[in-house]
């Protein structure tokens, strides 16, 4: 894998093949850098190439952050520039990664072959309408009340890092069936003196992205994945995204959550390399 520092962007090309924009997540939500999660395991390993960055203020980039949506689409960009990739590429992501990579095929539809969504949404009111808590525990689950004072203490801009990795864990328990396939945030004892992480603030961002009205401007072949048992983006978000965006499919994954390629990853790669392979360009 090669890495590239510019002007305080991390840049990642992983692999060899067809080119894939996988934008990262905006979010502090994370474990290690895009590139070297399951998803980039998987189209790494059926023979594309990989491009990543670490958003401002994440992992190895140093420039300092915004943290709105133009900023990681700005990012999407210049990281194909870094890499020497010419447009338009394949682009898939998945959760609010794939947010993002809706808000490229919208926004900079000149960058897009084809779109990827993983756990998808149009924006944070879909979530608000379908997603955690109305789709996760009944109220009488302590976990689930748990998940709800952390998340609005962290939505008003309060909490540490203790906090805020306890509600990431809460939220990882329930967006999988098979609880091996959860990987928890390890909280040490000084978490609690210490601030949450500087892309938290997406939280707060993310409420002002709202692309359900303009799905209909996203012109390219897109495939839509979502997990059965998904509490974060349940089937209805991916629903209304093929609902909305007119050369899409779904595919529904009977036996995940919210991680379909951790979870089910040889249907997950065999669905994704045969679309993707499929949009490539000859």
């Amino acid at each position: 894998m090669k890495i590239t520092l510019s002007d305080g962007l991390a840049v990642y090309r992983r692999g060899v093949g067809p080119v894939v924009l996988v934008p990262p997540y905006p979010h502090a939500s994370t474990h290690r850098p895009m590139a070297e999660n399951g998803l980039a395991d998987i189209l790494a390993g059926a023979g594309f190439s990989v491009v990543s960055f670490d958003p401002p203020g994440a992992y190895r980039s140093t420039r300092p952050m915004r943290g709105d949506m133009t900023e990681m689409l700005d990012c999407c960009a210049e990281a194909l520039d870094v890499a020497g990739v010419a447009p338009p590429v394949l682009v898939v992501g998945h959760s609010m990664s794939s947010l993002c990579a809706l808000g490229l095929a919208i926004e900079q539809p000149g960058l897009v072959v084809c779109l990827g969504l993983v756990s998808s949404l149009s924006g944070f009111p879909a979530a608000r309408r379908w997603g955690i808590p109305h789709n996760w525990s009944p109220w009488r689950d302590g976990a689930w009340w748990r998940c709800m004072v952390l998340g609005t203490r962290h939505m008003l801009g309060f909490g540490n890092l203790a906090t805020y990795r306890r509600l990431d864990n809460l939220v990882e328990g329930a967006s999988v069936v098979n609880p091996a396939a959860a990987e928890p945030f390890t909280i040490h004892s000084d978490d609690r003196h210490r601030p949450q992480p500087p892309r938290a603030t997406w939280l707060q961002t993310v409420r002002k992205v709202d692309y359900r009205r303009r799905l209909n401007e996203v012109k390219v072949p897109t495939l839509v994945m979502v997990g059965r048992h998904d509490p974060q983006t349940p089937v209805a978000c991916a629903e209304e995204l093929v609902a909305g965006i007119t050369r899409s499919r779904l595919t529904i994954f009977e036996h995940s959550g919210h991680a379909p390629f951790i979870e089910e990853p040889k249907t997950f790669a065999s669905e994704i390399t045969a679309f993707l392979r499929d949009q490539t360009p000859s």
